[in-house]
């Protein structure tokens, strides 16, 4: 990753990860998904890579604006959802310049998920303070190994998110 990409990409740290875990053990215990968003708002940005395999993944994610403009344009390297003391999140902020639709293409030039190593979908960004994408890398949705879902917490990405 490039200084430009070092910092947007939002520092995800040992101890946030673990307390976003802590989190989600309470959810589980208590049923109340607050606590996870509360801990998400902390971990996420407006732009989210989330890799949920068991290897390593590297690419490129590019985000057009609906002005046509390069809102994003890196390169990337997430490790592993079982990854010793890392964090399997990517995350890149100050990307939303305007409400409307986004364009959202990204490449995994040496990894295939299900047979698919590219996505490219359009959503709609209405509330650029409030709303971010999720991109899950190894969805559990059968039909959609490379998953993109826009969302206002973490708890809405909960269907692409979610180990099964």
């Amino acid at each position: 990753m490039d200084y430009r990409a070092a910092s947007r990409s939002a520092a995800l740290t040992r101890r946030r990860i673990l307390a976003a875990g802590g989190a989600a053990i309470l959810t589980s215990v208590a049923g109340c998904s607050a606590i996870v968003d509360a801990i998400g708002d902390q971990v996420l940005e407006e732009v989210n890579i989330l890799n949920q395999l068991n290897r390593a993944v590297s690419g490129s994610i590019e985000v057009t604006s609906p002005a046509g403009d390069t809102a994003l344009d890196e390169t990337f390297a997430v490790p592993s959802e079982d990854a010793d003391g890392e964090s399997n999140i990517v995350a890149y902020d100050d990307v939303w310049t305007e409400t409307g639709q986004y364009r959202i293409r990204i490449e995994l030039p040496d990894t295939e998920i299900d047979g698919v190593s590219r996505a490219n979908e359009t959503v709609r960004i209405d509330n650029t303070d409030e709303e971010m994408v999720a991109v899950a890398l190894g969805s559990t949705s059968d039909d959609e190994p490379i998953a993109v879902r826009v969302g206002e917490s973490l708890s809405d990405f909960g269907q692409t998110t979610e180990s099964g």
